[in-house]
């Protein structure tokens, strides 16, 4: 069994939540997933990996609340446990030899994917820049742990003040390349 040690609401549809999960934190690099069962006879979930502490012992997971696994997950709170929580999986990201600026490019529930990956790039050095999107100001998530940490961020919304039409990769094409 995997207990919650943190919940956060990030907007109405998108929950954070960190597993006590020592073995994967301590494994866990930048890009990969996990799999995850609420009960003995539930679905399995993949989410990927947002962030992680091996000190501590505990893997973020954002999820969005759309099917009936993530809807009950949604529901669990700080001190319950989750039956099943296996990982890390999948690969790690790679970069291109030469590169000296990192520009990642996300929206809503992609975007704390993008997190440990850029996290990661920004401590070896590299110029790290994100264009992030979402529907409003309040889909955009973890906007102040990247403002905190990347040497330029832009947004597209379709509402509110961050307002620039359109989803994130449109902008791509007019980033400039230098």
């Amino acid at each position: 069994m995997y207990r919650i040690v943190r919940k956060e609401v990030l907007n109405p549809a998108v929950k954070l939540m960190d597993i006590e999960a020592p073995r994967v934190a301590k494994s866990a690099k930048p890009g990969q997933f996990v799999i995850l069962r609420i009960y003995e006879k539930g679905e399995r979930i993949p989410l990927t990996i947002a962030d992680y502490d091996p000190g501590k012992g505990t893997v973020t997971i954002v999820f969005q609340e759309v099917g009936k696994s993530t809807k009950l997950l949604g529901t669990l709170n700080e001190g319950d446990y989750i039956a099943d929580f296996v990982g890390p999986l999948g690969n790690t990201m790679e970069v291109p030899k030469g590169a000296k600026k990192i520009l990642g490019v996300g929206g809503g529930v992609g975007i704390p994917a993008l997190y440990p990956k850029l996290f990661m790039l920004h401590q070896e050095g590299y110029r790290v820049e994100a264009i992030l999107g979402g529907i409003s100001e309040e889909y955009v998530i973890f906007r102040k742990e990247m403002e905190a940490e990347w040497d330029k961020i832009s947004y597209a919304t379709d509402e509110g003040p961050l307002v620039k039409k359109g989803f994130a990769i449109l902008y791509f094409d007019r980033w400039p390349k230098k």
